[in-house]
């Protein structure tokens, strides 16, 4: 039935169909071109990697604590920058890919942003807080690396 109530035939069904999703198409496309340029990417990995890294290597240099935290927290800082500014640049920044395929199970979107977690934890078993933060701030890293080149969306 169409808004007015009244009945529709399987030709104008179709066309409304088409029509729907040629305005998907050419919204998606649209979203597509409006992508952050690829420094926001590299810049937001290296200064995760940076940030925690640096706090990671405070906990065990008692002697470089004050500038390894600070640089550390500097970094982290630049990171939620260029996060906020890379969200505010024309476009939506994605954090999982939600193109659905057919046949892709559902855990693979979750698979790439959870990597830096685990690897993380590992590194925490044999090497504490150190361990953690340093591995959790270069997966992480790798990680924005990944997806913004599109690695991990397959």
């Amino acid at each position: 039935m169409a808004g007015t109530g009244d009945p529709i035939d399987a030709q104008q069904a179709k066309d409304a169909l088409t029509a729907a999703r040629s305005a998907q198409a050419a919204a998606r496309a649209a979203s597509d071109r409006r992508t952050r340029p690829r420094g926001y990417a590299v810049g937001q990995a290296l200064t995760f990697a940076a940030g925690f890294t640096a706090l990671g290597l405070a906990d065990g240099q008692p002697r470089w604590v004050a500038w390894l935290s600070t640089g550390g927290l500097l970094s982290l800082a630049a990171f939620f920058v260029l996060v906020w500014l890379g969200a505010h640049h024309g476009g939506v920044t994605r954090w999982f890919d939600r193109r659905r395929e057919p046949g892709r199970p559902a855990w693979r979107t979750w698979l790439l942003p959870l990597a830096p977690i685990a690897v993380s934890l590992l590194a925490a078993i044999p090497y504490g807080t150190t361990g953690w933060l340093v591995a959790f701030g270069l997966a992480g890293g790798l990680e924005h690396l990944l997806r913004a080149t599109g690695v991990g969306t397959a």
